[in-house]
């Protein structure tokens, strides 16, 4: 098994275990330590990651003091891998994972009454769900009031913002970090 190393936090220098062969891509440690200097401190904060992986995002969200984890992951034996490196790395914290496809898993939680003040999402790129995300997360009533929804994406996709989401972008070689902050806006009387 390789390893992705946790750049910051309380779990500093530890590695999570990923399986060899899997489809899934990861962050890279530049681009992970890029959207923690976005989000600024996330201590006490409830976070959804998406399209989860092996957890790298989900790790160094914990080891940076997010008091509770949900993460989302479609692929089986990734997902049990990723609630070993949970169970590992971080014992005391309240995570759960989730093995499902994000485009249920999202409602679902929303059904539950689930709020997160950090959804991150990692999709595949070029597939279609950087445009699908925000509405699907505004749908479900995901993000907090002040909450943010970070997508890293390719820069050949725009993230598709419904009303009521601020964008801000910042660019990493191909890969576009964009941080939509979910402060909803009324709808207008008609």
């Amino acid at each position: 098994m390789a390893g992705i190393r946790v750049t910051g936090g309380a779990y500093k220098g530890r590695r999570l275990s990923v399986a060899r062969g899997s489809p899934a891509r990861y962050t890279s440690s530049k681009v992970r330590q890029a959207v923690f200097d976005l989000l600024g401190d996330i201590e006490g904060m409830a976070v959804l990651d998406l399209f989860a992986g092996a957890g790298s995002f989900a790790v160094e969200a914990l080891s940076r003091g997010a008091a509770s984890l949900v993460a989302v992951e479609k692929e089986r034996r990734t997902a049990s891998l990723l609630a070993a490196n949970l169970k590992d790395l971080a014992p005391d914290k309240d995570c759960l994972v989730v093995n499902m496809d994000v485009r249920y898993a999202v409602p679902m939680l929303g059904r539950q009454g689930r709020r997160f003040d950090v959804i991150f999402a990692d999709p595949p790129y070029e597939m279609g769900y950087i445009a699908l995300l925000p509405g699907l997360v505004k749908a479900g009533e995901l993000c907090r009031d002040n909450g943010v929804l970070v997508l890293e994406h390719s820069k050949r996709e725009a993230a598709g913002a419904p009303p009521g989401y601020a964008v801000r972008t910042k660019r990493y070689g191909d890969t576009l970090i964009s941080v939509l902050a979910c402060a909803y806006e009324e709808e207008p009387a008609r």
